[in-house]
């Protein structure tokens, strides 16, 4: 009797198994560690600006300020020099990274806004505040009346009570007035 042997001829497929090459892995942390070094320090910086920027938006809202940078012209160029500082050191911070340059991005257009504010401020005249002030007078004394007018009362007394009980538009004008 013979035998019957069946053989097949299959190849065999070595099966490789990838282990962790500890000098792969080595590299992928010191490489994340750096990215994330550099994107760190690059955000610093930028807070750095912002907070500089926050510095100089409180300086431009005093009162103080608005006079000097409109009477004197070395005061604007000052606030406008600094403020294109800030402008040029963002311009320095690569933005390599999305987050980065959309930071960048935001704080750059909070200077920007902050220069047209104090463009602004600068530009507008002081105007003649008491003539403003004797309109103001009307404006109120013709909202009183209009309102007493639609309570019914035409007594001055009357008139007196009722605006210093509701409105309070006489106490505003004597203040305005001292």
């Amino acid at each position: 009797m013979k035998s019957s042997r069946k053989t097949t001829n299959s190849t065999q497929i070595p099966v490789t198994y990838n282990l962790p090459n500890h000098e792969s892995t080595a590299a992928v942390k010191i490489q994340s560690a750096y990215r994330s070094h550099v994107i760190r320090n690059l955000t610093n910086k930028i807070k750095t600006v912002n907070n500089e920027a926050d510095k100089l938006q409180h300086l431009i809202q005093l009162q103080d300020t608005v006079d000097a940078v409109r009477s004197n012209n070395q005061e604007r160029i000052k606030m406008n020099e600094a403020l294109m500082k800030l402008l040029f050191t963002l311009d320095s911070v690569p933005g390599t990274d999305p987050t980065v340059r959309e930071f960048r991005r935001n704080v750059s257009r909070r200077i920007v806004g902050l220069q047209e504010i104090l463009d602004s401020v600068c530009d507008t005249k002081q105007g003649n505040w008491d003539e403003y002030l004797r309109d103001w007078d009307d404006v109120i004394l013709g909202i009183e009346h209009e309102i007493c007018s639609e309570k019914g009362g035409n007594d001055s007394n009357e008139f007196e009570r009722f605006c210093a009980e509701n409105l309070g538009f006489q106490c505003l004008q004597r203040f305005l007035r001292q």
